[in-house]
């Protein structure tokens, strides 16, 4: 089913045989603030509050293309290929593609010019939230509450301010998004007619399935330089920047983590070797996308694990720090290392990863599964244990 797009049908004052009157030009200069007032009007009156939002290209080219991509996904899964790569959207060139144990990658990278824009924000929620789609028609309940929780906890600047969340507000994802398109409609009537098919892009790209994307989309990448290892990536911060002016209508992703990987298929979370370090342009206005910068380092020796001396001594000093934990770390008691450092679950447990996506970034469907096996996985105090034990025993 396909939903009806809203669209604000501005008279064309243009006539290529008489000259505009004067009172013409002026008239239509005062129609742009009725006609903004109408339309946030329109939206308070009809969204705000609600579990809906206006309907528009991108979210009809989104559920128009779902059926399409369900029937590429099972043919790649037949072939035994990834679900998606790194090379389906960007430019990938020869230092990309170099298998290599040490890298120092300092570049700017292009979009696939076979790819457009709106298949970028497409793809970014067909592999993150599958689930939102039921029929082939995307759960807007389901997308309208993700923007708001994202907002919540990501930095975001609009124009260089800050966009605060109000304390009270924390929870209630939909107003949160009601709020947040509220100031994205107040900011482009100081300059345009709004648009809400922009304003939807911009939800989409709130939601932290684009970073997820991209990151995993990265790994996959990475992954193919270092195989038989994987990578992870740990301690990440993150910002977003929106610019909307008459001149730019555009959004930048700033990323950066530290990189952990195995070392002949040991994955040890305590021990970083390199790093990423990206900033993404999403240019709404030229319906583009490029990295502005990208920073790939690594370096596998130096994850190579210390040997068990070393980790007891490490043991020994953190030992009174782990028993005066504060309350916040008392609320992540029992959960794994490898989670608290931001490594998916599916990896302690199998050395795979529940999402097929993942599944190919980290473990690859090429290549024998990578499995972190289950006595490289305990903790450092279990191999003390271990050691102490079996020097009792002698």
């Amino acid at each position: 089913m396909r939903h009806k797009t809203i669209k604000i049908n501005i008279p064309n004052r243009n006539n290529a045989n008489q000259p505009r009157p004067p009172v013409r030009n002026k008239t239509r200069k005062t129609n742009t603030p009725s006609k903004n007032n109408a339309i946030m009007t329109m939206y308070n009156n009809d969204y705000y509050g609600t579990e809906l939002l206006p309907m528009s290209d991108i979210l009809n080219y989104i559920n128009d293309g779902f059926k399409d991509f369900v029937i590429e996904k099972e043919r790649k899964k037949k072939e035994n290929e990834h679900e998606v790569d790194f090379g389906d959207f960007f430019i990938v060139d020869d230092i990309l593609k170099k298998k290599e144990k040490m890298a120092n990658i300092n570049i700017t990278i292009k979009k696939n010019p076979n790819m457009s824009l709106n298949k970028l924000l497409a793809y970014s929620l067909y592999l993150q939230s599958f689930s939102w789609f039921q029929n082939g028609i995307m759960n807007i309940s389901s997308f309208k509450y993700q923007i708001g929780k994202d907002v919540s906890r990501a930095e975001v600047k609009i124009n260089n301010e800050l966009l605060v969340i109000p304390e009270n507000d924390y929870g209630n994802n939909i107003l949160i998004t009601d709020k947040f398109i509220i100031k994205i409609m107040n900011v482009l009537s100081k300059f345009t007619i709004i648009d809400f098919d922009l304003v939807n892009k911009i939800g989409i790209l709130m939601c932290q399935n684009l970073f997820n994307f991209i990151t995993q989309t990265i790994s996959l990448m990475t992954r193919q330089k270092i195989e038989p290892e994987i990578s992870a990536e740990t301690k990440a911060t993150k910002n977003i920047l929106i610019n909307l002016t008459q001149n730019e209508q555009s959004i930048i992703f700033n990323f950066k983590s530290l990189l952990i990987i195995s070392y002949n298929e040991d994955l040890n979370p305590e021990n970083t070797c390199g790093n990423l370090d990206f900033s993404l342009l999403i240019d709404l206005k030229k319906n583009t996308y490029k990295f502005t910068k990208f920073i790939l380092n690594y370096d596998i020796e130096k994850c190579k694990p210390d040997d068990e001396d070393e980790i007891e001594n490490k043991i020994d000093n953190n030992e009174n720090k782990e028993n005066n934990e504060s309350n916040e770390n008392k609320e992540n008691k029992g959960t794994p290392n490898m989670i608290k450092y931001g490594i998916p679950m599916g990896i302690i447990a199998t050395g795979l990863v529940a999402t097929p996506f993942l599944l190919g970034a980290l473990g690859g469907k090429h290549n024998k599964k990578l499995k972190v096996k289950s006595k490289k996985v305990k903790s450092k105090k279990n191999k003390k244990y271990k050691k102490v034990k079996r020097k009792s025993k002698k």
